[in-house]
């Protein structure tokens, strides 16, 4: 999950130097275009002409974030705020990239700073809050939500942190009335639906999700991720082992689990269905391998009856190495 980033549009500023508004303006368009390289030099040449154009350095910034330069971007910004301290726009992109930087406690003080002087934003209270959650504060993570909820009624991705926060902090209650809000607010889309689906699941919440499961578009319902979401449901959740295999078979066409997710899934099952899905996990494990190796599902059994299992290439390997699991 990412932080909301104020990136928005380049900033202008009148009344300055010809030749450097001039060269600031080129940057401004050749960021729109995506034309990275150039907006750095005219950018820098705006910013050598003349300081009085915090703007130039502002972008700067961004450009920097846009070409994942983020420490060079935390220069720059702070810079500008040597000059200019109280400024919230930039504290808030210095917030946003301090995070990028895996510097969560300084990130942290920074919102935190911003939501204090300035109580209504939403998306600063957000970020904060997605801060305390990777630093494991899922309770003050649900105070900073709940305080600042009213402003964000119709935000769905801030409903979504505070069910986060909320059931980890023991209210699944109330976690789940956020997730049914959630659903609400999604108004059907394949990916939030889908998002919601394995959420459910990932919190034991079986018959939610199988309640759900009705109402989710085919778009969903044929993604690998979901369909391994409801396996689990079926098969941790229910005792239809049938209908826990057909969704695993779908699952497995797009995805294999990693060894951490087949033994969680194995302890739920008795030993017997144990024994069914550890056959059935060695088989499509084999076969990737065979398709990496670029081979077909029964070349190492043609090659035994090939001259004592030659270790010679197979003729099709050229034609079939690229094919897909």
């Amino acid at each position: 999950m990412l932080l909301l980033a104020v990136l928005g549009g380049c900033v202008s500023l009148v009344d300055r130097q010809e030749l450097a508004e001039e060269y600031f303006n080129l940057g401004n368009a050749y960021f729109e275009l995506q034309d990275y390289d150039r907006s750095y030099r005219y950018y820098r040449r705006a910013i050598e002409l003349s300081e009085a154009i915090p703007a130039a350095g502002f972008n700067l910034a961004r450009l920097y974030l846009e070409r994942g330069e983020d420490r060079n971007a935390l220069d720059v910004l702070t810079a500008l705020l040597a000059q200019d301290p109280d400024n919230t726009l930039i504290r808030e992109v210095q917030g946003y990239t301090l995070y990028r930087l895996g510097e969560i406690s300084r990130a942290r003080q920074v919102y935190g700073g911003l939501l204090a002087e300035s109580l209504s934003r939403s998306r600063i209270a957000y970020n904060l809050a997605l801060l305390e959650v990777m630093e494991g504060d899922y309770a003050a993570a649900a105070a900073v939500l709940t305080e600042h909820l009213g402003a964000a009624e119709e935000d769905r991705e801030f409903r979504w942190l505070l069910a986060e926060a909320l059931f980890h902090t023991g209210q699944e209650k109330e976690a789940l009335e956020e997730l049914a809000r959630y659903r609400r607010l999604a108004d059907g889309s394949a990916r939030d639906m889908g998002r919601l689906f394995q959420r459910y699941v990932e919190w034991s919440f079986f018959l939610d999700a199988l309640e759900l499961l009705d109402d989710l578009p085919s778009q969903a319902l044929n993604d690998p991720d979901v369909a391994w979401a409801e396996a689990w449901a079926y098969l941790a959740g229910t005792d239809d082992f049938e209908r826990g295999l057909q969704a695993l078979e779908r699952s497995l066409q797009g995805r294999l689990p990693d060894e951490e997710e087949e033994m969680l899934l194995l302890e739920v099952l008795a030993e017997e269905e144990q024994d069914i899905l550890r056959e059935i996990f060695a088989e499509r494990r084999e076969r990737a391998r065979a398709e990496e190796e670029g081979v077909g599902p029964d070349q190492d059994e043609r090659d035994q009856d090939e001259e004592g299992g030659s270790d010679m290439e197979s003729e099709a390997e050229g034609a079939s190495r690229d094919a897909g699991p």
